[in-house]
């Protein structure tokens, strides 16, 4: 038999369509793998997101006097539990603040200014610049026994 008469494919050949397969499906797996990390991040931000709102709806709910100690209140004792199983910390800051001026003889009036941090407790990208960001939740809230007209 004559080398011409032989049936397949060169080396040279299967080496050319390797090459031209990869440079198709490398672009496809680069596509499908970055769109995978911007599903989890949203995600990631959409819990954050909704643990945080919920802390402040808890505070507005509880109103001023709870929600100066909020850190101690079991229901935000709850949440945090919640937050803390789904691999989120939540940290409550809460800041008396001064109504000023006030007219003579006014007693001292307060608006408690709330926030919360959220911060992704194991989630960590191998970048930095994908990390998820902590997010930041603030509100005010005043003291319903005093009139401020």
């Amino acid at each position: 038999m004559s080398k011409n008469k032989r049936k397949g494919f060169t080396l040279v050949e299967i080496l050319v369509v390797l090459v031209l397969i990869s440079c198709g499906l490398l672009p496809i797996y680069s596509l499908i793998r970055n769109g995978q990390q911007r599903i989890s991040r949203a995600d990631s931000r959409t819990l954050a997101t909704l643990f945080g709102a919920s802390a402040l709806e808890l505070c507005r709910a509880v109103g001023f006097d709870r929600a100066i100690k909020i850190a101690n209140d079991n229901d935000f004792k709850e949440l945090k539990d919640v937050a803390d199983k789904n691999g989120y910390e939540i940290i409550p800051n809460i800041v008396p603040l001064n109504v000023e001026p006030l007219p003579p003889g006014a007693k001292p009036m307060y608006i408690l200014q709330v926030q919360f941090v959220v911060k992704a407790k194991h989630q960590k990208a191998a970048n930095p610049a994908n990390d998820v960001p902590e997010s930041k939740f603030v509100t005010l809230i005043i003291d319903p026994r005093h009139n401020y007209y």
